[in-house]
């Protein structure tokens, strides 16, 4: 009978024994829906494969988990088995053969509570070959190791553009083998077989390709007559008859060279096993046979991925286009078992063989990518690929691109020594530009983002699929470069991926990370035209609105104006200086970067400079920044003499019609700040955060962590005591 259990506002967990003769049994309906619904219907965790997987390595205590609210339909469900070495530990189902392990899981499965159900005490949970691009479990409190680098090559764009990607020396290389082949042995054919009837023979002649090699003399090869082969021979049958499994065979007359198994859906190819004939190892038929593979799947199945899930060394990864570690993720019942069961694995007999295994090697890690690290003084200096990436995220956010940068760099970040631009490339692409400034922090030097407090939004520039362990090789330079007790990344997004991957690699690299937070962040989204949005103003604010525009037309020369051409930008700097100046602002401690700033947005066609006038006179002003579907409401003065007009509301009135009706924006940003007065205007909010990380091998560092730690006890400490507060009127929810 299957135990339960469920924790307020959390999906209840039920565990079951298996017998693996049967499979996943009557759960596998509901085991393929959850992985459609997750994962797209990930090959090697459809429901044939895992039931393969049992039927020939499972064994005696396997248990499956499953997560459900209400009755409703699974959210998660996973395989486990309690391990022998005792203490409470259970792990993943994961034969050798899987090469990640059959869970359909995700981030926020509560995996930690599962630990209070399992059928016997349990102190430890090791999610095995966790694959962080199908159901990322690192976070919660998760201890992970690193265990495999894979790789996958995207079948976007062309097979010819794809190989003008690749290193000089993989062509060279590809092109020596093919003529040595061709000169020596003939011409080469390749056959695909994916006929359900001609599976059987297929996995036979993979079977024996590898048992006359190394694997068949160390006794781990793939035979006919083993449960390996019954193993394949049932998966590319089962796979076969949807038309999902290919055998692809590299023949050389009436020699077979070399053979891969894989599996395909979805647009997603997934390779099982490769095989080769080492007597013919002159030719590199393996390698021969992937790129013929490669050729064909660019036709077959474009814009599509190949998934290889293995170890890769450096002349497989020249394959890929993108790469990433399958982690172990360890949870805990108690926060101090971790240190605990390292004390044992150094001390305890029984823990002997595993208190022998080196620890992580961040610095191996980082080489294994192959990825290099190039630094530049200013964005003036960066290859044009890495241009491009800025440019891209620029349509993300304006601050986000180079032309943003250059500025600080030009106005407020004069000394070339203070800014640096770190560019992470890989085979010649680039991944990563990470934007640095090293200045004054609150004790000491802190090494981090180019931002100042002209920067709303902060952002490193990734490629998409990037994960933390890609972002090693560019913190451990920062760390060699600087050696900083501390490294700071504000202000940023805490829902946004690149907030998460630089948190993770920063842990990756030895630092301790801290979120905190910013800044309040007021916005508006756009619904409808202007009178709409008007309509559902308060009516103090339309009164007001409309008296006043009266109230300025009287005036002689009253008049409201919107500058957006460099023709006009001069006039207009002078009229906002002006403004400034009579406001209760203090003076700019960066004299050029405003008029820098205008310059640059009637440059590139975002300028929206609002002005109020009487006569010759400029009596408010607002610089707006309109990119992208976002308007950034960037900087706000009047003249205070003139404050009974209220010719700030004017000017925001009507930057905000222009905004909607004519630039159509689907988002007014009111930047930095919980003003009362930007409630009035705006619709929701949320919230930015900073990332500060210690290096507690300094000492500087060390006190910063010690001084972290002190900070958040006493903050809980607190919050225990204050009474919980009524809930507010907040339209950001």
């Amino acid at each position: 009978m299957p135990s339960s259990t469920a924790l307020p506002g959390l999906p209840s967990w039920a565990c079951e024994p298996l017998d693996p003769a049967q499979g996943l049994g009557r759960h596998r309906d509901d085991w393929d829906a959850l992985n459609e619904r997750l994962f797209g219907g990930h090959p090697l965790l459809d429901a044939g494969f895992v039931d393969a997987l049992l039927r020939h390595f499972g064994e005696p205590g396997l248990h499956l988990c499953t997560a459900s609210q209400g009755g409703a339909r699974p959210q998660a469900m996973t395989l486990l088995k309690r391990q022998n070495r005792g203490l409470g530990i259970w792990s993943s189902f994961l034969p050798m053969q899987a090469q990640i392990a059959p869970a359909l899981m995700t981030q926020s499965t509560p995996a930690k509570h599962l630990l209070k159900l399992l059928p016997a005490y349990a102190t430890q949970l090791d999610l095995l070959c966790n694959d962080p691009r199908f159901g990322d479990l690192r976070g919660q409190g998760a201890h992970v190791m690193p265990h495999a680098l894979t790789m996958s090559v995207s079948l976007a764009g062309g097979f010819d553009d794809y190989l003008a990607q690749r290193p000089r020396k993989l062509m060279q290389n590809m092109r020596r083998y093919l003529r040595r082949l061709q000169s020596e042995g003939g011409r080469e054919r390749v056959d695909v077989i994916t006929a359900p009837e001609l599976m059987a023979a297929a996995v036979d002649r993979y079977a024996a390709l590898e048992s006359r090699g190394w694997k068949g003399r160390k006794g781990t090869a793939v035979r006919s007559d083993n449960a390996q082969g019954r193993f394949y021979a049932d998966v590319m049958r089962c796979f076969a008859e949807r038309g999902e499994a290919m055998v692809y065979e590299l023949w050389l007359g009436e020699d077979l060279l070399a053979s891969r198994m894989m599996l395909s859906r979805g647009g997603m190819t997934v390779m099982l096993k490769t095989a080769f004939d080492e007597n013919f190892e002159r030719f590199a038929p393996g390698r021969i046979l992937l790129l013929r593979t490669l050729e064909d799947l660019f036709k077959r199945t474009p814009g599509g991925v190949v998934e290889f899930y293995t170890d890769a060394e450096a002349d497989l990864l020249a394959w890929s286009t993108s790469q990433r570690w399958i982690n172990h993720v360890s949870v805990y019942r108690h926060r101090g078992l971790p240190w605990f069961y390292e004390l044992l694995r150094r001390g305890g007999r029984s823990w002997k063989r595993r208190g022998q295994e080196r620890p992580l090697d961040v610095t191996a890690m980082a080489q294994r990518s192959g990825a290099t690290v190039e630094r530049f003084a200013h964005p003036r200096e960066l290859p044009e690929d890495a241009l491009a990436l800025l440019r891209r995220r620029e349509q993300a956010y304006v601050e986000f691109g180079a032309d943003w940068f250059g500025l600080l760099c030009d106005t407020v970040f004069r000394d070339a020594s203070q800014t640096s631009f770190h560019v992470l490339r890989r085979q010649g692409r680039t991944l990563a530009v990470l934007p640095i400034a090293k200045q004054q922090g609150e004790s000491n030097t802190e090494v981090g983002a180019l931002a100042n407090y002209y920067t709303t939004l902060y952002s490193p520039a990734l490629e998409d699929d990037l994960a933390p362990e890609d972002l090693l090789p560019l913190v451990l330079a920062l760390r060699r470069e600087h050696g900083a007790p501390a490294y700071r990344f504000w202000p940023m997004d805490p829902a946004t991926r690149e907030f998460e991957l630089l948190r993770e690699a920063l842990r990756l690299a030895g630092l301790r990370p801290h979120a905190y937070f910013a800044f309040g962040n007021w916005y508006l989204q756009v619904e409808g035209d202007w009178a709409g949005y008007l309509k559902n103003r308060s009516g103090q604010l339309r009164s007001t609105i409309k008296r006043m525009t009266k109230r300025l037309a009287a005036e002689d020369g009253g008049r409201l104006e919107i500058i957006r051409d460099e023709a006009d930008m001069e006039r207009g700097i002078a009229a906002y200086q002006a403004v400034y100046d009579a406001s209760w602002k203090v003076p700019e401690p960066y004299v050029d970067f405003i008029p820098g700033l205008i310059r640059l947005c009637a440059r590139r066609g975002w300028l929206r400079l609002g002005v109020a006038w009487i006569g010759d006179k400029p009596i408010a002003a607002q610089l707006w920044i309109v990119n992208a579907g976002r308007a950034h409401i960037y900087k706000v003065a009047y003249d205070e003499a003139f404050k009974a007009i209220a010719p700030g509301t004017l000017v925001t009135a009507l930057l905000l019609e222009e905004a909607i009706d004519r630039d159509k924006v689907a988002e007014v940003d009111y930047l930095i700040g919980d003003d009362a007065y930007k409630k009035t205007w705006m619709s929701h909010r949320r919230e930015r955060f900073g990332l500060i990380a210690y290096d507690p091998a300094t000492p500087r560092g060390l006190y910063g962590l010690l001084r972290q730690a002190v900070g958040n006890t006493w903050r809980r400490l607190r919050a225990l005591r204050t009474p919980p507060a009524l809930p507010a009127d907040n339209p950001a929810s």
